[in-house]
This record gives structure tokens, sequence and C-alpha cells, in this order.
């Protein structure tokens, strides 16, 4: 036994040891025998608690103990069970004050009132939807239900739609514009990336074809005089729906009447930049589209003050993608596939983690690959190349050529993450799979299994894998479902500082367990919304120090 603790007892003295004994962080100085008997003296020389944080009512309901045995049972408990009570009432307690001030932000914002309330009708939405050449999921009929409900209400929507890669989160979204362009309004899509944006321009002209309104991308690689003309057309309501990057909240760019703001993947965006759209119109409506699912507990404490729809079934017809971790020789039956899918009339991604060789870092570079591969195992098909470097023009022609069939096989980065929309892509080689996230390697497979033909994705590693890469890549292989896969990678990693910048590891509330806590959270969020809140209590920071 290495660096025990013990303690020497003298008949009639008093042991810590005589009891369930507390593990606290480290201090660095301060050794736990110290800061357990400090805060043993704290305890029992409080001899008033003043009034409790959590209502009586609250408390009765919830059957948590008060705050002065909730304190005794989480530091100095009788039994296993009075430790696990008192710390469901402190996750109880934090969760609630966290989600009270949500609540407060919903009134307020369902107290305002917008200028574009769409009919209850809904002839264009269901115009929209008749003229879909596809038919709609279950999942997503009720999500454009609950959408345009809030379109009507009167009340600025402010919704997080939650949809797995490919699920048809575009589709939902094309439907609550085509509610308020009915009712005279414009409609905006901010997107992170000028891939996504061209995806969703092209998507949104084709699906309001017919109707006439004039769709226009707007990114920072146009020329400035062009930029200057769609910016006058948006501003004096020419153009009805207006896509782009960041150059739709700059300064530079006005609306006419925005009746709607979607956000796609807006994660990628800070909390300013996301509302920098919306502030553009009054009474806007705000739409959040998120292809990284998440779990429900995550959401609900991260964007507990939104409305949150989740998009889970996919579209029919569509084959899971088979997921194969390859290293070593088993690497080129990988490239093996490739070919006989190349072969039969399909398309493949080879996907590396750099641009260019580095001599800090070893890991394979998109570059040298593609010279490699076109030159040599893959010289009878055509190769192309695409990464960030490149001109967006450049990159938006390759895309192009890939979409139109003029081309096999794209080596490429992480680049194409996003936007990119493929049907006979049905073949992605991961290189250096290991040194990606969970999250993203989902969302680099689902450029694949975008049709009914069946799809492969490769995990390419070299050498030996670290602990946390092996569990990354073993819940890939076992899990379809972005929303397990969520919570495989919140087990595996933490979800980040919830109110903070930090997107990993430990997470700013005390006491929660995201994974285990899910039933609590959502009584304590039913509790905050449906309670009178004392905004003076509430500001008070939580005292489970």
């Amino acid at each position: 036994m290495l660096h025990p603790s013990f303690e020497s007892v003298r008949p009639g003295e008093e042991s810590e040891f005589e009891s369930i004994v507390p593990r606290y962080p480290v201090i660095k100085g301060v050794p736990q025998r110290i800061l357990r008997k400090s805060i043993r003296q704290a305890l029992q020389a409080i001899e008033t608690w003043g009034d409790d944080p959590l209502p009586e009512g609250v408390r009765d309901r919830n059957d948590l103990p008060g705050e002065q045995d909730a304190y005794r049972g989480i530091h100095m408990p009788d039994s296993p069970e009075e430790a696990e009570r008192a710390r469901r009432r402190f996750v109880f307690e934090e969760v609630f004050r966290m989600q009270a001030l949500f609540a407060i932000a919903r009134k307020r914002r369902l107290a305002a009132r917008s200028r574009f309330a769409c009919s209850n009708e809904r002839l264009s939405v269901h115009r929209f939807v008749r003229e879909l050449p596809f038919t709609l999921t279950e999942d997503q009929k009720k999500v454009v239900g609950e959408i345009c409900s809030d379109l009507e209400s009167g009340h600025p929507m402010e919704r997080l739609l939650l949809g797995d890669v490919g699920s048809g989160k575009t589709a939902v979204a094309a439907a609550a514009v085509a509610h308020v362009l009915e009712a005279g309004g414009q409609a905006a899509v901010l997107v992170p990336t000028e891939v996504l944006a061209r995806q969703h321009e092209a998507s949104f002209r084709q699906l309001f074809a017919r109707s006439g309104m004039r769709v226009e991308l707007l990114a920072s690689d146009r020329p400035a005089p062009e930029k200057r003309r769609i910016r006058e057309a948006i501003r004096s309501g020419v153009v009805r729906i207006a896509v782009g990057t960041h150059a739709l909240i700059q300064d530079g760019t006005e609306f006419h009447n925005l009746a709607l703001a979607v956000v796609d993947e807006q994660h990628r965006f800070g909390v300013k930049q996301r509302g920098a759209l919306p502030a553009k119109g009054e009474g806007t409506h705000f739409l959040h589209l998120s292809a990284t699912p998440i779990p429900r507990s995550l959401a609900l404490t991260i964007y507990g003050d939104l409305d949150l729809s989740i998009i889970r079934t996919m579209p029919p017809g569509r084959k899971p993608v088979r997921t194969i971790q390859v290293s070593g020789k088993e690497r080129r039956k990988a490239y093996e596939t490739l070919k006989e899918r190349v072969e039969c009339g399909e398309q493949a991604f080879i996907l590396f983690p750099l641009v260019e060789d580095s001599e800090r870092v070893d890991l394979k570079a998109a570059t040298s690959a593609w010279e490699k591969l076109r030159k040599g195992f893959l010289k009878d098909y055509r190769v192309e190349l695409l990464h960030g470097r490149m001109a967006a023009a450049e990159r938006a022609e390759t895309l192009d050529r890939f979409r139109a069939g003029e081309s096999d096989v794209l080596v490429c980065t992480t680049v194409i993450e996003v936007g990119v929309d493929l049907p006979r892509a049905t073949v992605m080689i991961i290189e250096d799979a290991d040194r990606f996230g969970l999250s993203q390697l989902h969302q680099i497979r689902g450029r694949v299994g975008r049709s009914e033909l069946q799809s492969h994705c490769y995990l390419s590693t070299d050498g030996e894998l670290t602990d946390h890469a092996q569990k990354r890549l073993a819940a890939l292989e076992r899990e379809t479902d972005g929303f397990r896969i969520a919570e495989e990678d919140l087990a595996i990693r933490g979800p980040g500082d919830l109110l903070g910048i930090r997107q990993h590891g430990r997470y700013g509330l005390a006491v929660l367990g995201l994974l285990h806590d899910t039933e609590l959270l959502e009584a304590a969020r039913r509790e905050a919304f449906n309670s009178d809140i004392n905004l003076s209590t509430l500001s008070e920071p939580l005292r489970a120090g």
C-alpha cells in the first residue's frame, strides 16, 4: 500500500474514520485531514442558517433535504444514502438556479411582440410541402408544426432544432422560410463556411424556384461591386432570402423587413455573432440549427432559454454507413474497396488532417498524398484536391466538378466537414482518424450514406492509440445514431465548461452528472419554469463550495 492515510486514536478520543470520510479536490499545501477537520468545525460553528434558497414546497415535492441537513449530509454523512440524498439536493439547487434564469429570459421574450405573426392557415407551408420531391418524415412534420405555431403566436420565436447529419433540417427550415415570406417578411440564413453557404444557396434556389422568390448569396469572396449590388437588393427588399457567411452580420448589411433569422451550425458562432443577425430586424423570429447532436440533458442545460425540437429519424431508404477501423496492411483493403465502388460509378473521399507535410507533426498531408495517389495507385481515375488554403472560387469549382461527376475521388481536409451533400459518394477514408474528436468524425462520416447505396467509412490509423482514441473509434464503429454518439462523447471527454469558453473537460456545474441526473435536471427545470422567481435570491452565488 503506497502512501496510506492512517490515524493513531487514543481511548476516548473521537476519530474522523469512525464515519464515512469525504475526499475533497486537492488543494496544494492543505492535507485532506486538515481540510476535513476545518470543514467539520465550520459546520458545527454555524448557529443560524437563514432562509433556505429552495422554497419548502419545491423541496417537499422533490423529496429534498433542507439546506442545513444537506450540508451535514454531504460533508459528514452517517450512511451512503444520506450522502446521495444531500448530493441530489445540491444538483437540484444549482440546476434550479440556472433554469430559473432561463425561465426569466423566456418570459421576457414572450412578453415582447413580433411584427410578423403568420397566418394559421399555413397555405404557403402546405403548398411548399406538397411541391417537395420527397415526403417529409414524421419527425420533420412534427417539427414544422412546432415552428409554425411559434411563427403564428405573435411573439418572437427562439427555437433550437437538433438533427443528426442528413436528417433533413434544411427542408424544415425552408418550410419556416415559406411561412414568413407569405407574411411579407424576409429570411436570412447565416452559415459558418462558404462551402456550406453555396450548398444552402443552391438548395434554397431549387426549393423556391416555382415561387419566384429571389435568393442571393452574400460572402466575403465576392467582388466589392457585386457585394454592394446584393446588399442594396437586400436593403430594398428585392432579395427575399439572403444566404451568407459573416458578411450577413457586418455593419454594411441592412434588411428591409427581416422576419426570420436562421443560423446553421450555430455552435460555430459566438453568442454575439449569433445575436447580430436577428438584431437587424424588429421582433425577428430566430431558428438555430445544429447537426451536432447533443444529449437532451446537455441541451436543456446549455440552451435552456430556447424551445427545443429534435429530428431523430432519417429519410427512408438510407442504409447505415459501415464503419471499419484499419491500420497497417489492412489499409490496402480500404483503398481496394474505394477502387471497386468507383468502378461502379460511385465516388469517394480521402480525408487528411493536414494540408501539407509538417516536420513538427508526424501526420499524413493531403497535398503530398494527392500527388502520390494520382500518379500511382489511383492513376487510372480522376482524382482532385480540395483544402481550405485554396481560393474560394477554386474550391467552389472543384466541388462543382465533383458534384457533376467529372471527378471520381476527392482528396481533402476537413473543409468538407459540413455543406457537402453528394448522393453518389459512398466511400470515406479518414487518415489519422485518431487525431479527430468523436463528434467531428461523425460529421465527416456524414458526407457519405446520403442515398440508398451502401456506404463505407474507414478509420485509418498508424502506431499505438491512446485509451481515449481507442474509445472514440470503437464508439464510431459501434454507433450510427448521432445522439448515442453524443452521449458516448460526453462520457469520454466531458461536456466542457458550459458557462465559459472551454469545449471539453470538466464543466462549470459543481455536482451535476449530466448523463445520470437527467430526471433530476428536468424536475428542476419544471419547477423553475413554473415558479415565481425571486431575482435577488438568484443573484447570490451557490453556497455549496
